[in-house]
Order: C-alpha cells, then sequence, then structure tokens
C-alpha cells in the first residue's frame, strides 16, 4: 500500500476514511491536478482501493453498476473542468434510476477562483456554474469552501444518499489539503421508515378477495433490495402470477409463475394478463413508459409499493422503503383459506412481428434475438449481465432465460449507449463476479475501449459485441418511420478481432459469424475463468428487434402499402 506524502488529518483523508467506514471498497475515477489529493489520501486509506478509468463517464457507471449490484452507495472522483463535465451523463443515470452514488469532483483552489484559474467553474458568470449543472442531475450538490464543514457535509451527503439519490460534493484543492477538524457526530445511514401495518393489511385484503386473478409486477427497486424470495411467497399466497419490469427482471426465480417482462420489449404474455386481473400490486417501479407501455391499467386495481410516487395515476400508493418486510406482512395477513377464482395462467407469449424489415436468406447474419437465444444457454449461471442500449439490449430484455441466477440490468433511465461496459466493470470489481455485457458495435464505439480498465486490474468480464456496422435500432427506425430516406446510420465494415487482438495482446478475442460458429466460439468464451475475454458475433441491421412501438409501426407500413 502506498504511503501518503501529506501529513495526517488533512480534509482529504477524513473524506476518504468516511467512505471507508460506511462499507466502501473501491473509488472509481480519473486522476487530474486538482482531484489528485484525495486520490493520495484514498492510496493512504487501509481498505480502499482507488481504480482509474478511462473516461470520466465510465468511471461514473462503474461507480453506479457497483452501486446497483450490491446495494452500497458508490463512489465517482474526478478532476475540475472536462472531467467533471464528463461524468453528468453518467450522474443523470444515476439520478432517473435512483442509484445512491457519491461524486467527489476536485476544484481550482479557491484563492484562484474567478481569477483565470485553470478550469475555473465556480465563478458563474463568467466561469460555467459547475453546482448548477451538476446539481440537475443529483440530490444534492455541495461546494465546501470551509474545511470546517466538511463533517457536516459528509453527513448530509449520507442522508440523501440513504434515499438513493446521488450527491455531488466539490472540494477545492486547499480544502482538500487543509487539517480537518475534529469530527463531533457521525451519522450513520437511516433506518428505513416504519411499516404503514394498517395499509398493508388492506393490501392484504384485497389481495385475498381477488386470490388467483393477480398480477405483481416487480420493477428495479425490488431487484436492488433482491427481494425475489419474498416475491415467490408472496405469489405463491395469492396463487397469481409474476411480472417483472426490465430492471426487474432478475426477481423472477427458477419456479416462479411468471408471465414475463412488462413494458416497450416486453412480452405480449405480460400485457395480456395485466388486462386480464382484477388486482396489479406493483412493487418497486416507478411506471415509467418503458416500463407500463402495453399495459391496460384503465379499470383495474393497481396498489403501488415503493419508496416514491409512480408516475402514472393508480389506485393506491403506498410508500414503503423496506420491501422484504413489507412482502413479509402482506403473505402474514392474506386468507389462504379462500377460493381460488379464475386463476391467471403462467406463460410466455413473444411479440409478433418480422424477424427482418427486408428478405433474409440462410446466410444472412444472425439477428440480434438469435444471439441472445444462443447466448442464454450457455452464460454461466450466476454471472451477472449488463445490456446495452438499443436493439441488443432489446433481444436481451424478451429473450434471455427468466431464472437463470445472477443480476440482469439495463439502464433505461437516461437510455445512454456505453453504459454496460463500464457497469459491469464496476460490479465486477466490487463482488468479484463475473460479469457480462451485451452490447452493439455502436456502443463499443463510445465506451467499450474501457475493457482496458478490466484488462489493467484482471477483471472477470466477457465483453459480446454484436456487430452489425450500424446503430441498429436507428436503422430500423429509419426504414419504419422514414421509408425511402437514405440511410445515415450505417457504418464501413469493422474488424473488431483483428483490432482488439492487435491493440491489446494476450486478450482471448474470438468471433462468429454464422451460427455453429457462435456455439461452438460461446462455449470457448464462458469457460474462461481467468480475467477478461471478447466475443464478436456479426449480426443483421436489418433486423426487426422485440420493441413494441415498431410492431405497431410495421403493420401500420406493410397496411399503407
Amino acid at each position: 500500500m502506498a504511503q501518503s506524502t501529506m501529513s495526517p488529518g488533512t480534509v482529504a483523508d477524513a473524506i476518504m476514511r468516511r467512505l471507508r467506514d460506511i462499507g466502501i471498497e473501491q473509488v472509481f475515477g480519473v486522476h487530474g491536478a486538482n482531484v489528485e489529493d484525495l486520490y493520495v489520501a484514498a492510496l493512504a486509506t487501509d481498505g480502499l482501493d482507488p481504480i482509474v478509468a478511462k473516461h470520466e463517464f465510465s468511471a461514473g457507471t462503474m461507480a453506479d453498476g457497483a452501486a446497483r449490484i450490491t446495494g452500497v452507495p458508490a463512489v465517482v472522483m474526478t478532476t475540475s473542468g472536462g472531467g467533471a463535465m464528463n461524468v453528468v451523463p453518467a450522474l443523470a443515470e444515476s439520478y432517473d434510476s435512483r442509484v445512491p452514488v457519491l461524486a467527489l469532483i476536485g476544484a481550482a483552489p479557491t484563492g484562484l477562483q474567478g481569477r483565470g484559474a485553470f478550469q475555473d467553474m465556480l465563478s458563474a458568470p463568467a466561469t460555467i456554474d459547475a453546482p448548477a449543472i451538476l446539481g440537475s442531475v443529483s440530490g444534492l450538490c455541495l461546494t465546501v469552501t470551509d474545511p470546517g464543514g466538511i463533517h457536516q457535509a459528509l453527513d448530509a451527503a449520507e442522508e440523501v444518499l440513504a434515499r438513493n439519490l446521488p450527491v455531488v460534493l466539490i472540494v477545492p484543492k486547499d480544502v482538500q489539503r487543509a487539517p480537518a477538524p475534529v469530527q463531533s457526530r457521525n451519522v450513520r445511514f437511516p433506518a428505513r421508515a416504519a411499516l404503514p401495518v394498517a395499509e398493508l393489511e388492506t393490501v392484504a385484503a384485497a389481495l385475498t378477495t381477488a386470490r388467483g386473478a393477480v398480477v405483481v409486477l416487480a420493477g428495479d427497486e425490488a431487484a436492488r433490495q433482491q427481494v425475489g424470495a419474498e416475491l415467490a411467497d408472496l405469489v405463491d399466497a395469492v396463487r397469481g402470477v409474476l411480472a417483472v419490469t426490465p430492471g426487474g427482471r432478475d426477481t423472477i426465480g427458477p419456479a416462479s409463475p411468471t408471465v414475463g417482462v412488462a413494458g416497450v420489449m416486453g412480452h405480449l404474455s405480460a400485457a395480456k394478463a395485466v388486462s386480464a386481473a382484477a388486482v396489479v400490486l406493483v412493487i418497486g417501479s416507478r411506471l415509467p413508459v418503458t416500463d407500463r407501455a402495453g399495459l391496460d391499467l384503465d379499470g383495474t386495481t393497481v396498489i403501488h409499493l415503493g419508496a416514491e410516487q409512480p408516475t402514472c395515476l393508480v389506485t393506491q400508493h403506498i410508500r414503503v422503503t423496506d420491501l422484504k418486510s413489507a412482502i413479509e406482512l402482506i403473505v402474514k395477513n392474506i386468507d389462504t383459506s379462500i377460493a381460488v377464482v379464475d386463476r391467471l395462467s403462467p406463460g410466455l407469449e413473444t411479440l409478433s412481428g418480422p424477424a427482418r424489415l427486408v428478405g433474409g436468406t440462410e446466410s444472412s447474419p444472425m439477428t440480434s434475438t438469435e444471439v441472445v437465444e444462443i447466448l442464454g444457454g450457455q452464460i454461466p449461471e450466476g454471472a451477472n449481465v449488463f445490456a446495452d442500449a438499443g436493439n441488443v439490449g432489446a433481444a436481451a430484455v424478451h429473450h434471455l432465460p427468466v431464472g437463470r441466477g445472477g443480476r440482469f440490468l439495463v439502464a433505461l433511465g437516461m437510455g445512454g449507449m456505453g453504459y454496460a461496459f463500464g457497469a459491469a466493470i464496476g460490479a465486477a470489481m466490487a463482488t468479484g463476479r463475473r460479469s457480462v455485457v451485451l452490447a452493439g458495435d455502436g456502443a463499443f464505439f463510445m465506451h467499450g475501449m474501457e475493457i482496458h480498465t478490466a484488462i489493467e486490474h484482471r477483471v472477470p468480464l466477457t465483453v459480446v459485441i454484436f456487430n452489425n456496422d450500424a446503430h441498429g435500432m436507428c436503422v430500423t427506425r429509419e426504414q419504419l418511420y422514414f421509408p425511402g430516406t437514405a440511410s445515415v446510420n450505417r457504418f464501413r465494415p469493422t474488424d473488431f478481432v483483428a483490432g482488439l487482438t492487435g491493440l491489446f495482446p494476450g486478450l482471448p478475442v474470438h468471433g462468429a459469424a454464422v451460427r455453429d460458429d457462435l456455439a461452438t466460439a460461446a462455449d470457448t468464451v464462458f469457460a474462461h475463468h481467468d480475467g477478461p475475454n471478447c466475443l464478436v458475433v456479426q449480426t443483421d441491421p436489418d433486423e426487426m428487434p422485440p420493441f413494441a412501438p415498431f410492431v405497431t409501426a410495421f403493420e401500420s407500413l406493410e397496411e399503407n402499402r
């Protein structure tokens, strides 16, 4: 462990000790002049490992992925100026998806602010207004101008992180170096709010009378609290069926009576079950359009449990932060002696539509759906899977086998391309478990070079690149919504296997262009247990992904031809 050259007891040291004390083991970021004192303090703090990424966006998604998988807040550190601005889109994803990420942002010394300091950003309107920018993508943004206020700032940060919101602390360089005050108090994450027992008992009564015609719809909050076993007990008690949102997909157990995934990339069976239900109990989803599209909630009793109000009208919202205890209380109060009436049937029904928007042949490249179906049976049990935006994400949400163990994450808050690379690395480093990235070539061009960080640290990571030489979902949109218009979303061909092999000697890289090759290559890739590796699969840019609005648009296009 490197030793700090600073005298002990600086503000930077105090920050790092607090991070360690709340259970944080890694800090992700990119080094720079105005954050280097924090890095030195991190190196000197036992139990804390600073990880240098290649880009601040990816560092932010590393923290985001680690926090989602572990349930513990995670940290990203960047310098001022471009570093601070690069982390904004990652924090936006954390904010919209309610992920507790602490961003520590360095700033120019206070005496130089507003006087032409390098990367000055705290003297608006003469400079950019970093607190306003960062405050818009966080639950709290504080600039620590007085060393004496560092403990109060950290206390406030912990309180907001406990509400699953990101926090930004901007700490000028001279403040980082200043002696820290004696800590007078230390806020720990507050206990979850008391259960609303009476309201939950009324939920149990409603589910009892509707027994057999109940859909339990679980979302990302349920997945992060890992209440899959409790959900299985609940569904069994009410003799209903389990549906999930894309973010709640991994709450489905191997034996769960499920109707699959709801929303724009979901199964028809989920929409049909909700339409037939007497009661829909939503647990841990704010019900954004990506979660609720295609669901007929009008006229259905919809009860919502979660930390925040849903984004659409429901029959009843009950604020609950401890989902496990809430579900257990409901199950305890369900009268299982009442006969089941009109029990809903579990089963998965996929979206119907053509595999391709133009005619395919036996020699055509595989579609993302075909690739996911082949890989689904070969991804190791318990591996965490991170799907990126676009055709790949839609195929993974819809067709990856359910109940396979491990976590499944797709970032639909901002829907930003390239999120999966950093998030998968952060999760693998935080847990020691293999992460599998499913991403298109367009996403790789944005942030896939973060694989270098995985190589540097021997991270257990498998990257699967779906290479269609295009922004695939944008090609689909061009064909469906702007027929006859020239495409701006097709690329010249790229040889990823040769490129990655040349760039990173020793990185195992395998390629597959046809179905038989894919099965063999996947066996090789997933048998690899040491460090990172990569699989490149050639896919079809003219595929039709399992995305409900596209099916509707295709049917309309065909009718007008």
